[in-house]
């Protein structure tokens, strides 16, 4: 008996450490998602990755009801993760001609990278709240993580209809 509730204390623990990470992440790609937007040619694109600011606010508000209903610090976390992806993004900007085609393939592949860092997090996050029993917490992360793939879908729609396309 005792040994599970340990177990279960440090799975708790480690599920709220992911949320803070999750949560550095978020705060500090929405940033870069703004230069991007800023840096892409096409106005489709420009355009997802402006309305992906609004819904990464909406995440930073779920994950930080979370963790203000479990008494936790959100600003614990630091994602190493976000360190590499944001210097590729600034060298991109920095190294593709401004308004290429190639520019906006290399920038939806970024975000794509970035994307799915976001969907694998969101993804283990539910899978513990639901092992935890947070049915409440389940939900909010599983909005998340819908955001998620639907941003993941239009820019590969995006690249297949548009921007590939221009770039050869």
């Amino acid at each position: 008996m005792m040994k599970d509730i340990r177990k279960r204390i440090g799975l708790e623990d480690f599920f709220f450490n992911r949320l803070a990470d999750i949560y550095d992440a978020e705060r500090r790609f929405m940033k870069c998602f703004a230069a991007l937007g800023i840096a892409a040619g096409h106005d489709m694109l420009k355009e997802i990755l402006v309305l992906n600011i609004r819904t990464t606010q909406k995440h930073l508000g779920h994950l930080s009801a979370i963790m203000e209903r479990f008494n936790r610090d959100e600003t614990n976390g630091r994602c190493e993760i976000v360190g590499c992806l944001t210097e590729q993004a600034s060298d991109l900007i920095r190294d593709l001609e401004t308004g290429s085609p190639l520019r906006d393939v290399a920038l939806i592949c970024l975000v794509q990278m970035i994307q799915h860092y976001k969907i694998a997090s969101y993804g283990n996050l539910m899978s513990l709240a639901v092992e935890l029993n947070h049915q409440k917490v389940k939900l909010l992360i599983e909005e998340c993580l819908v955001d998620e793939k639907r941003l993941d879908f239009y820019l590969t729609e995006i690249a297949r209809n548009f921007i590939n396309p221009a770039a050869i």
